[in-house]
């Protein structure tokens, strides 16, 4: 899949978000689940404290082969909440804040790649968008041209309940 074509692949598949009470998250990093239908599918989770739900506007999802992900129209992709430590509320934030938190969480995931991953990355790219009043950051990479399956890291996080939920694809080489 082309990188510009994933990117405008995840930002459509999900038509709608729906977030459900705002306490903190557990201190462990959760995988949403697949929700899959005849004619609709949703990305689901559902804790002691709150849930999510995002419609997926998918020809087809299913359960992926790799654990923690799923399959949309042949796209691999991974929804992740992640805890911020300290916790943060959301709602309580100026957009500011949450630009420099969400920030944090990139670079934190970055030097996650290189420090123990060993892998280096280039060409980074970030955008912020809002959908429906959520603020979103939008960042990819280029993997080493070395890297023999993926080509580019696609990740769409934004806050929620105390951390964030991240959406994560590879760009397959071809």
């Amino acid at each position: 899949m082309r990188p510009v074509h994933t990117l405008s692949f995840l930002l459509t598949m999900f038509t709608g978000i729906a977030v459900y009470g705002q306490k903190r998250m557990p201190d462990e990093e959760v995988h949403a689940s697949l929700v899959a239908g005849k004619k609709r599918s949703m990305i689901a989770y559902a804790g002691k404290d709150h849930s999510f739900t995002m419609d997926v506007n998918a020809k087809t999802t299913k359960v992926s082969d790799l654990p923690g992900f799923i399959t949309v129209d042949g796209q691999i992709v991974q929804a992740t909440l992640v805890p911020l430590q300290p916790a943060i509320d959301a709602r309580r934030l100026t957009t500011a804040q949450e630009k420099d938190a969400l920030t944090k969480y990139m670079n934190y995931e970055l030097g996650y790649y290189k420090k123990k991953l060993k892998q280096n990355y280039s060409q980074l790219q970030t955008e912020w968008i809002t959908v429906k009043e959520r603020l979103f950051l939008v960042w990819y990479f280029d993997m080493p041209k070395d890297y023999k399956l993926v080509s580019r890291q696609l990740y769409v996080s934004t806050l929620f309940g105390g951390g964030v939920l991240d959406l994560n694809a590879p760009v397959f080489k071809r």
